[in-house]
């Protein structure tokens, strides 16, 4: 069933598209990113958005760089009700990067873009190359479609003898050559300067005053200048490295810069010469399969995404940015067990949310199922109180699962990746396997747990110093400083009593723990807060509050927990959030320096709304989270809020 929902989503996509800039993204491309650009403007109007101190920029941007008649976003020629694309291709030798812009009017983006450029008529199409950042970039064009291709060459690829072979390229290897050359000319230069005078003061007469030297300077320190080594080093850093480095290698006939730079010609010629015939394909020569064939991409797409990105393999991922790797992939399962990754970023009336997907093979979402199998201790919710707390961060998984599956996990993922090493890690897994006691470890720590942030304040604590005396000794200091301080509560479900307080009483008679009525409080300790310890109901509670903790142990504490709170908690294996409205009003005002200051940090952050995250783990083969950033009353969506901050942080500069 699911395979023809897929089918179909690929024909109305298809269709939908015909039009789409997608229908040029290959079939195999390394990644792809959606910028829906009708969207954005759907949530913000192109007027309101030139209205902006973003958009005034833009304006001012173009004028200054002489494009005529630009009053707004719309006049540069580019669609903003269809969708941009950025997606690379890579091959063994070069990867190529794309960028696929709609056009609505040709004429104004040649009015701007192309203005002053050598423009190439390639009947279909024109082009022009042009430096961008530093790299040579292709941009070509049609009446609809603006496409901007750059190449980057795989330098493992050229490296292969016959591939350097068959380019012509040296590949000279300088370096250890050039290293003592360049080292050799230094010293010489220094040496031949350092006897050139006979007056020992000149030793280091190189623009630097000469060293005052203590009365019992040796005979031998004199004429080498020994005692004073700072002295010296500057009078070697005088003569620049490269300066000498330079002429040395080229004195001894080291034919590095010329060889260097017939390889960069070459390869420079072939980044064009590919660059070129890859933008040339893009409108000479249509595509057989698209992104748009493949079920994975289509899956991936969402109409209400600002920002989608596309990823059809993890290993692709370290294919890309760590090549060096290549030989591991064939070995371990560390890269076979991930498949394609899907983030997208989404505005709403909620706020931003950036949600993410990996697909995982059928093994290790068995593994991940067992391993986040358990759920949250619901007694945890009695000792958090949501009106107050700044925020909370939650974690459920089930350790006895956790530890069975790892030694298995360590075989499997690494035990092929280092072949020399395959029976070690054979046997230490087999001997974790034996010498954990997962069912005694689960007891102690079930693996469910909850830290909640109550507070942060200012607190004065006292450290040591280190001054001079009138008489020059070193000599200890104490003072205070003024140190932010958390008031936090941590609790985790342990069903191993006797050993809790085994070691509770063990510490307590080393004189480390002090205890009343069941709370065990450190102390001898340089810790700028109180740390306390607790259990109850079978959770083991530690805190910074001696009162929140004391009313734990005296089943006097009632917290009180929100519904949605209630909700994200209970429904998901980890969850964290943060009140930014309630942290500002935490910052003590003596981090704010002045009352301008003190203003604008609350006009910013005092009126947003929650930042949170949450997952509810695995579903089926499928790792999903989510990020939420909270818009405030007085926006319709996030976007809106966004700008206007943006506006007020312009305004307070």
């Amino acid at each position: 069933m699911n395979k023809l929902f897929i089918t179909i989503g690929i024909l109305i996509a298809s269709t939908a598209n015909a039009q789409d800039l997608a229908r040029k993204i290959p079939h195999d491309a390394f990644a792809v990113v959606n910028i829906q650009t009708a969207h954005f403007f759907e949530l913000m109007s192109v007027d309101e958005f030139n209205t902006t101190t973003v958009g005034k920029a833009v304006r001012e941007k173009a004028n200054e760089a002489g494009f005529d008649g630009v009053q707004g976003i719309a006049d540069f020629g580019i669609a903003l009700d269809r969708t941009t694309y950025f997606y690379a291709k890579l091959t063994d030798s070069v990867t190529y990067f794309n960028f696929l812009l709609p056009i609505a009017n040709v004429n104004n983006f040649e009015k701007h873009f192309a203005k002053d450029e050598n423009v190439q008529d390639h009947g279909s199409y024109k082009s022009f190359v042009k430096e961008v950042s530093g790299d040579s970039a292709v941009f070509a064009w049609d009446n609809s479609t603006l496409t901007i291709t750059s190449a980057t060459l795989v330098s493992n690829y050229f490296e292969q003898p016959d591939v350097a072979q068959r380019y012509g390229l040296m590949n000279y290897n300088y370096y250890d050559y050039y290293e003592e050359a360049a080292t050799e000319a230094a010293d010489s230069v220094y040496m031949d300067d350092w006897y050139a005078e006979e007056d020992t003061a000149s030793v280091v007469d190189f623009d630097i005053p000469p060293p005052v030297l203590p009365a019992d300077t040796s005979e031998w320190e004199l004429d080498w200048g020994a005692a004073d080594t700072a002295a010296l080093d500057s009078a070697y850093d005088a003569y620049s490295y490269e300066d000498y480095a330079v002429d040395s290698v080229e004195d001894d006939g080291n034919p590095y810069d010329s060889y260097y730079a017939a390889d960069q010609a070459v390869k420079q010629q072939l980044v064009s010469e590919w660059a070129g015939a890859y933008s040339s394909a893009l409108f000479d020569s249509p595509l057989a399969e698209s992104v748009l064939n493949n079920s994975s991409y289509v899956a991936s797409l969402n109409k209400d995404a600002l920002v989608s990105v596309w990823i059809p393999s993890f290993e692709s991922i370290y294919t890309a940015l760590l090549p060096e790797l290549g030989e591991f992939r064939s070995a371990g399962k560390l890269f076979s067990y991930y498949g394609s990754l899907q983030v997208g970023l989404f505005a709403d009336d909620e706020g931003f949310k950036l949600k993410s997907s990996m697909e995982v093979d059928g093994n290790m979402a068995k593994s991940f199922q067992r391993m986040y199998g358990g759920k949250l201790n619901k007694k945890f919710l009695r000792y958090l109180n949501t009106d107050d707390a700044i925020g909370y961060f939650s974690l459920v998984m089930d350790t006895k699962a956790y530890l069975e599956e790892l030694p298995a996990l360590m075989k499997d993922t690494y035990g092929g990746m280092f072949s020399q090493y395959a029976d070690d890690i054979d046997l230490g897994a087999e001997l974790l396997s034996l010498m954990l006691d997962e069912e005694a470890l689960a007891k102690v720590a079930k693996g469910d747990a909850l830290f909640v942030l109550n507070g942060v304040s200012e607190k004065e604590v006292p450290y040591i110093s280190y001054e001079y005396d009138d008489d020059y000794n070193y000599q200890e200091v104490e003072k205070t400083k003024m140190e932010t301080i958390p008031d936090f509560l941590f609790m985790f479900s342990s069903d191993d009593a006797a050993l809790y307080n085994r070691v509770m009483s063990y510490v307590s008679n080393k004189g480390y723990l002090l205890e009343e009525n069941g709370v065990y409080q450190l102390v001898n300790t340089e810790l700028p807060f109180d740390l306390l310890f607790a259990r109850k109901d079978g959770i083991i509670f530690i805190g910074t509050s001696v009162d929140q903790l004391s009313a734990i142990a005296s089943n006097q504490y009632r917290g009180k927990v929100d519904r949605y709170s209630r909700k994200l908690l209970t429904k998901n294996k980890f969850v964290g959030l943060l009140s930014a409205k309630k942290l500002s009003a935490e910052i003590p005002t003596a981090q704010l320096a002045s009352l301008d200051r003190y203003i604008a940090f609350h006009k910013m952050f005092g009126s947003m709304g929650d930042f949170y995250f949450k997952s509810n783990g695995i579903k089926r083969n499928t790792i999903s989270g989510e990020f939420v950033a909270q818009t405030p009353e007085g926006f319709d969506n996030a976007i809106q809020y966004l700008f206007a901050l943006v506006d007020y942080a312009t305004e307070q500069r």
